[in-house]
């Protein structure tokens, strides 16, 4: 399983690359936030604030396997790298919080023209975290190297026919 979440067996950091999903989220969620507040595009933003709402759900369960993948991570981590490692950890742990803040806030208007203050200004705070911790993750795991696994020999089987029923 820690092969699994470091990434071994595909040959790059999964870390990196589930920051940047979650960045990716994070600015669909910044422009629906935008576009409910402004109006843009509908008289009615409850479908803005719905659809928000999910994507601040959806940010903050990508960001807690890229927690998980960096606390991995950070087990192997090279000691001149352990502090870096470290630093991903809790960042990536805030950013977890801070967007399941969000999408509890959100939760409970479901019903308003526009996300509340306090969810829009957490999920803000959350994309900027994730951007920070997007180029820490980057910068850290992306050029590990890692020590060629052993692999398993393939044998094949040779299948006992099967006998005929009588």
């Amino acid at each position: 399983m820690k092969e699994l979440l470091e990434g071994r067996r595909f040959g790059f950091a999964l870390r990196p690359q589930l920051g940047h999903i979650a960045v990716g989220l994070g600015i669909g969620l910044t422009l629906l936030d935008l576009m409910s507040w402004f109006g843009w595009g509908t008289r009615d933003t409850n479908g803005f604030v719905i659809a928000a709402s999910w994507l601040a759900v959806a940010t903050a369960v990508v960001a807690l396997l890229a927690t998980i993948t960096a606390f991995v991570e950070a087990t192997d981590a090279a000691e001149e790298d352990r502090s870096l490692a470290r630093l991903d950890v809790v960042a990536a742990l805030v950013t977890v919080l801070l967007y399941t803040a969000s999408g509890a806030l959100r939760a409970t208007d479901l019903g308003a023209a526009g996300a509340s203050p306090g969810a829009v200004v957490t999920a803000f705070a959350g994309f900027v975290e994730l951007l920070v911790d997007g180029i820490i993750a980057s910068t850290l795991y992306s050029s590990r190297e890692w020590a060629v696994l052993d692999e398993e020999e393939y044998e094949p089987r040779r299948h006992q026919k099967r006998r005929r029923a009588s």
